[in-house]
């Protein structure tokens, strides 16, 4: 009897210890406070350039994080096969795999300036991120890849860079930690503002990082886009305090 009870003592001691390192370990990794979009006031930063996104990461001091990405795009590209015009936006077609897209993206560590381009994968190699979630909007998704089965959020896309996940998703993913949010405005291609507002604030989500990216940097971005992102914003700040932000290091701002 008294080993049975010694047992189950260290079993509960054990589980416990589990349970205190990964709480300890998603509490270093956060920034702060983090919001329950469901439930609470949040504050949300708006930011112009795409690449602009990882310097408030990097001021806000985010390490090893779980990013969730709202847009049509990927940006895990590396400058030399943006110059080579490799898996670039405009090149990416309707019928393109998905997979085929993913494969390219071969890229070594390297000191990539964070753009339009590459922004997530300079997060990921600066270990600012250790997994991703890209939610594209289904119908986005449909028309790029030629899918035509339903449903498409069952045709979700697994990689894995150096052992860390990259998902590629239709739906906002259910994530226990508090995760850095961005949302795009290619996200609103083919989004409602008000419809998806509905559905983010039923979110079980957690963020401490809330960003809204206008990607005045990304020529992909059409002008309609970037204004039903800011109306979304405008709909947003009924719910959220709107901070503009503006990077310490003039170096990621787009010349005009």
């Amino acid at each position: 009897m008294k080993k049975v009870t010694l047992s189950l003592l260290i079993t509960v001691v054990c589980v416990a210890s589990v349970v205190l390192l990964n709480r300890g370990g998603i509490a270093a990794r956060g920034e702060g406070k983090s919001f329950a979009l469901a439930r609470e006031r949040f504050t949300v930063y708006v930011v112009h350039n795409t690449g602009d996104v990882c310097s408030l990461w990097n001021e806000k001091r985010a390490h090893g994080r779980i990013v969730v990405h709202l847009g049509k795009f990927l940006h895990f590209m590396k400058s030399d096969d943006s110059a080579a015009g490799v898996n670039s936006p405009t090149q990416i077609t309707q019928g393109t795999k998905l997979e085929d897209i993913l494969a390219g993206d071969t890229s070594h560590f390297n000191n990539d300036r964070p753009d339009h381009k590459n922004f997530l994968w300079v997060a990921f190699q600066a270990n600012t991120v250790r997994g991703i979630y890209n939610v594209i909007p289904p119908a986005d998704f449909k028309n790029r890849f030629g899918l035509t089965e339903e449903p498409v959020a069952q045709n979700d896309v697994v990689k894995h860079e150096f052992g860390s996940p990259r998902i590629i998703t239709f739906r906002l993913p259910a994530v226990a930690e508090p995760v850095l949010l961005n949302i795009d405005a290619s996200f609103f291609a083919s989004t409602d503002p008000a419809q998806f507002l509905g559905t983010l604030l039923k979110t079980g989500l957690k963020s401490d990082i809330i960003t809204v990216c206008l990607a005045e940097d990304n020529p992909d971005v059409t002008g309609p886009e970037r204004q039903k992102l800011l109306d979304f914003i405008g709909l947003l700040a009924q719910h959220a305090d709107i901070i503009h932000y503006e990077p310490s290091s003039p170096s990621s701002k787009v010349p005009k």
